[in-house]
């Protein structure tokens, strides 16, 4: 989910790629809030997910913020119907 969610500031929210590294804060990998708001429009446009901005922006690093995105769009995390 890393490669994706980069590939997606990179392409959507108009982030230079390098300081994007699964370590870094968000404010160190460059994500703030308008590619927070960018990157919540993307992951429900390209994967169906929604995750509201205050949860993105809650994540303590980029490799949090992939999991968060994993974790959301695992097909166990959908709501079961009767």
């Amino acid at each position: 989910m890393y490669a994706q969610l980069k590939e997606m500031l990179i392409a959507r929210a108009g982030l230079p790629g390098e300081p994007i590294v699964p370590e870094a804060s968000l404010a160190r990998a460059g994500i703030d809030s308008m590619a927070i708001t960018v990157l919540s429009m993307a992951l429900e446009d390209e994967l169906g997910v929604v995750i509201d901005e205050d949860e993105l922006s809650a994540a303590p690093s980029v490799a949090a913020l992939a999991d968060l995105v994993a974790e959301r769009a695992a097909p166990d995390s959908l709501p079961s119907t009767p």
